[in-house]
Parts: structure tokens; C-alpha cells; sequence
């Protein structure tokens, strides 16, 4: 039993509130007869640290389930279901982009938002919602000549409503997380996968081909709301005016524009191999593309809902803030460039195991994009360092230069089919960490030489063990993907072991790596965290 003192606010009804009582469900404080109960401050460190854990550990729970959802859903679908699915979603998710409008991370990076500007940041992002999925059921007879497939039709119509729901979801997940509250956004999302997942086996197991992946997407959108609604005790006033929302939209204005342009260059891969090499085809892709996505989307996205209002409070303190960026860079790039590389280093088992025999062709597609996974993972501290520091100006300027070059190789590309478009996916990928590293950082005022030496050294030692692993790979044909994946593994605990012998940056790291754990795992009594003096280098 937890031994935090609370400070209560006096209630004007004695009786329990469902809103509180559910609340408690999800792990926030209450207390019988007192319908709001508030914990005493706690350091920011400390919540940093309980932050990343439950979102981790949250995570962790969320990609099991997706797993178990593709593991299951590929052997109950064909890849003519997902590439229909895949075809709309490609082209009407941008919807999803638009309807936020960057706005939900104005309320997280301000830390002075009126109750009015927050009211008004709602209604924003409801209105363009409810407009875009106006629009989204528009393009459905537009997108089905496009194709040239009447299915398209339906789904499109099928899935517009989810736009609407995201958009008034977006402002209560903004206020959860702003306030810290990380068990119940890990809650939301687990909820929400395990309803989905449920639903689209039933659908599928009875013969409703990509319904069920449709059914899957609006599931989870409509579980999600009313946890967080719930879990943000907050509810929205009527919208007013004269609260200052200039300088909130131009902020927000330029997130969209940073989140459009990756939103589209990520998804022109799926629109070109479409229309180029048919729905087989990038069914296929689409399944090598969501299993390379599963890391990033599970778990490193899900940080920046830990990391965004950490770094937020400490924009002013640039010896803090520095500290903080180089230690998460080299989390990021241990735990998920390193991981990137695994996971092409045991593509072939992991392929067979997760999807099946019948995805055989998947596989170099999966390891490829992997690679550019790797370069993905390690530029994500930029993001945060943009945002938190109101930097989305200069964000927007460096997204568009090197995505249209990503753009621009994807198209030429598409010559070799979807090996093409999936060696220019990483080679862009490589290309924007690289602007972002020499050009963006120093102008966000941080030098770019200490971030290049953590990520080099993850990046060669994994590098070369995933060389070494595709190596004793491309030699166990024709064995159990099972045992084939334990031999892969026993050699990446060999090549990994020898090179912490003899290689000591690679053990100095590991101590870092070390300490940071028990830092996360004292996070009640000691600092998470390093100050300067300990940052990695």
C-alpha cells in the first residue's frame, strides 16, 4: 500500500462519482467520500522516471497484443484483404493528421494555457474533425476509380467516422498526458487493443474479410475515448472568444505541417505500389511494413507522451535540458536503432513465425525497412527537442527538404517494384537523420558531435553482428523457424559478448545503460535522470 499523503478538496456531494471511481480503476488516487484527491508534488525526475516505466511496461503489454492480433489475423486474412484495407488508409488517414492540427501538442508543450485557450484547442480539433469525415466520405467514389476496385467504396464510407472520434479524443489524451498521468494512457491503449483485436477475430473467424480489419481500427478508436475522458478530469466549456489563440494555432499550424509531410512520405510507398504493382503485392508489402513499424509505433511514440512535458519544463535550462536529450539518445539508440537491427538480423524465422509460410516474399522487403528503422529510431530525440523548445518552424523548413528527396527516390524506386520503393524508404530515412543532425540541431542550440558519437558506436556493433547473423542464416534452409531463431540468437549472444571483451566504449555504455535502470528503479528516493556531469558522451 502506497504511503502518499494527499490533499483534499472539499466536496460539495459526499456520495462517490462514477467518473472518480473509474479513475481509480485505472490507479489515480481517490478516496471514499472526497470526489477529488490531489497527490503532493512530486519532482519532475521522479515523474519522469514512474513515466517511462508504466509506459514502458504499458507498451510492452500493447505490443504482445498486437502481435497476437497479426500473428492471428494473417493466418485468417489474405493479403488481398490488407491491401484493399491498405489502399484506403493510405490515402484518407491523412485525415487523422489534419483533424488535430498539431493541437493537442500545444497543450502539452504550453505550460500556461488559460481555460479557455484548452476549450477552444477542443472545438478546434471536433470541428475539423467532424469536416474531414465529411470529406473522407467524398473521396470514396474518387478512390474506387483511382483503384479501379468497387470494395474501396465501403470501406472508405466505413471508416470516416473514425476521424470525428480521433479528433475529440485527441484534446482529453493531450490533457491526460500534460498532467502526467501515464497508467491511464497506458490503460487507454491496452483497452483499446484488446477490444479491437477481439472484434476483428470474431469477423474474421466468420469469413468478413477486411471488415474485420475496418471493424479492428473503429474499435479501438471508440474504447479509447471514454478512458480518456475519464482519466483527464477535465471537461470542455463552450468556446470563446479573445483567449489569444493566435500564436496557439501558428504552432500548431507548423506540427501539422512537420506531421503531414512524414504522414504522406510514410505512406507514399503503399499509394505507389498500389497502383503500380496491385493489391497482392502491397498486401504483402503492408504486412513487412507493419512488423518493421511495430517498435516504433508501441513503444517510441508512446514516450514522447513522457518525454514532451519533462523536457517542456526545463526548455529554459540548457545544461539540464542537454543532459536529458543525450541520455534519452542513448536509450533510443541501444534499445530501438539496436533492436531495428535484430530484428533484420532473424527476419527469416521471425517472418515464419509471426505471419507464416505464405509470406515467405515479405522478408527481404522486412529487412530492409528495418535497416532504415534503425536510422528512424535515433532521430527521434529530435522531434522532441523541436517541440519542446517551440522550434516547429525550423522543424517544418528541415521535414520539407528532406522528405521531398525521400519523395523524390521512393518514385524512382518504383523501376524495381517494391524492392525499389522499400531500398528508398531507408535511404531516406538515413538522408533526413542526417540533415537533422548537422543542420537542425545546432540551430535548435544543441551540438550535434556528442548525439553522432552515441549513435555511431549502437549503430556499428549491431550493424556488423546483424551482418554476421543474415550470414549464418542465408546457411539453415529448410529448418524449423523455431530452431532456426534459437541458433540466430545463440550467435548474437556469442558476437555480442566478444565485442563487450574487447570493445570498452561498448562496456562504459552498458554501465551508463546500467545506472539508468537503477536510477528508474529508485525513481521514489533518487533522480532518474543525469545532470551534465554525467551525461553520456
Amino acid at each position: 500500500m502506497s504511503r502518499r499523503r494527499y490533499r483534499s478538496v472539499p466536496a460539495r456531494d459526499p456520495r462517490p462519482h462514477l467518473c472518480f471511481v473509474l479513475l481509480n480503476l485505472l490507479g489515480v488516487p481517490y478516496r471514499r467520500g472526497v470526489p477529488a484527491c490531489h497527490p503532493r508534488p512530486v519532482s519532475l525526475s521522479r515523474s519522469a522516471a514512474r513515466g517511462a516505466v508504466t509506459t514502458l511496461t504499458g507498451q510492452a503489454l500493447r505490443v504482445l497484443v498486437q502481435l497476437a492480433s497479426v500473428t492471428v489475423l494473417a493466418r485468417l486474412l489474405s493479403p488481398e484483404d490488407y491491401g484493399l484495407f491498405v489502399m484506403v488508409l493510405a490515402v484518407v488517414s491523412v485525415a487523422s493528421v489534419l483533424g488535430d492540427f498539431g493541437l493537442s501538442t500545444v497543450a502539452i508543450q504550453n505550460q500556461q494555457l488559460t481555460p479557455g485557450q484548452r476549450n477552444n484547442l477542443f472545438w478546434s480539433n471536433t470541428a475539423l474533425g467532424l469536416l474531414l469525415s465529411v470529406l473522407v466520405v467524398a473521396m470514396a467514389h474518387p478512390l474506387a476509380a483511382f483503384y479501379g476496385r468497387d470494395e474501396v467504396v465501403g470501406i472508405t464510407c466505413a471508416i470516416a467516422p473514425l476521424f470525428l472520434i480521433n479528433s475529440i479524443t485527441a484534446q482529453f489524451r493531450a490533457e491526460t498526458a500534460a498532467r502526467l498521468r501515464f497508467r491511464a494512457l497506458a490503460a487507454a491503449d491496452i483497452l483499446a487493443q484488446l477490444a479491437g483485436f477481439g472484434v476483428a477475430t470474431v469477423l474474421a473467424v466468420n469469413g468478413n474479410g477486411y471488415w474485420a480489419l475496418v471493424a479492428q481500427a473503429l474499435t479501438a478508436a471508440v474504447v479509447t475515448l471514454p478512458v480518456l475522458v475519464a482519466a483527464a478530469r477535465w471537461w470542455p466549456g463552450l468556446p470563446r472568444r479573445g483567449q489569444g489563440m493566435a500564436s496557439l494555432y501558428a504552432f500548431g499550424a507548423n506540427t501539422l505541417g512537420v506531421q503531414l509531410l512524414v504522414y504522406v512520405t510514410s505512406n507514399v510507398d503503399n499509394l505507389l505500389i498500389g497502383k503500380v504493382a496491385g493489391s497482392a503485392t502491397l498486401g504483402v508489402y503492408s504486412r513487412a511494413y507493419q512488423l518493421f513499424r511495430l517498435p516504433l509505433q508501441q513503444v517510441a511514440a508512446p514516450l514522447t507522451r513522457v518525454a514532451m512535458p519533462v523536457l517542456s519544463r526545463i526548455q529554459e535550462d540548457d545544461a539540464r535540458f542537454t543532459a536529458y536529450v543525450l541520455r534519452a539518445q542513448l536509450l533510443l539508440s541501444y534499445s530501438f536503432g539496436g533492436l531495428f537491427l535484430v530484428l533484420a538480423a532473424v527476419s527469416d524465422p521471425l517472418v515464419d513465425i509471426v505471419l507464416g509460410d505464405q509470406w515467405g516474399a515479405a522478408k527481404p522487403l522486412f529487412v530492409i525497412l528495418a535497416v532504415g528503422g534503425a536510422f528512424q529510431a535515433i532521430g527521434y530525440v529530435y522531434s522532441w527537442v523541436f517541440l519542446a523548445r517551440a522550434k516547429t518552424g525550423l522543424q517544418l523548413r528541415i521535414t520539407v527538404y528532406g522528405r521531398a528527396l525521400m519523395v523524390v527516390a521512393m518514385v524512382v524506386g518504383t523501376e524495381w517494384g517494391a524492392t525499389g520503393v522499400a531500398v528508398a524508404a531507408s535511404f531516406g530515412q538515413a538522408l533526413v537523420w542526417a540533415i537533422n543532425t548537422w543542420v537542425a540541431m545546432p540551430r535548435a542550440g544543441l551540438d550535434s558531435r556528442p548525439l553522432v558519437r552515441i549513435a555511431v558506436r549502437p549503430l556499428t556493433i549491431f550493424g556488423s553482428m546483424a551482418a554476421a547473423t543474415l550470414a549464418v542464416s542465408s546457411q539453415l534452409t529448410d529448418v524449423n523457424p523455431w530452431l532456426h531463431g534459437l541458433v540466430l540468437a545463440a550467435v548474437m549472444a556469442g558476437f555480442l559478448g566478444a565485442a563487450a571483451l574487447f570493445v570498452g566504449s561498448l562496456r562504459r555504455d552498458a554501465l551508463t545503460l546500467l545506472d539508468t535502470v537503477k536510477r528508474v528503479r529508485a525513481a521514489p528516493t533518487a533522480p532518474p535522470l543525469p545532470e551534465p556531469a554525467g551525461a553520456p558522451t
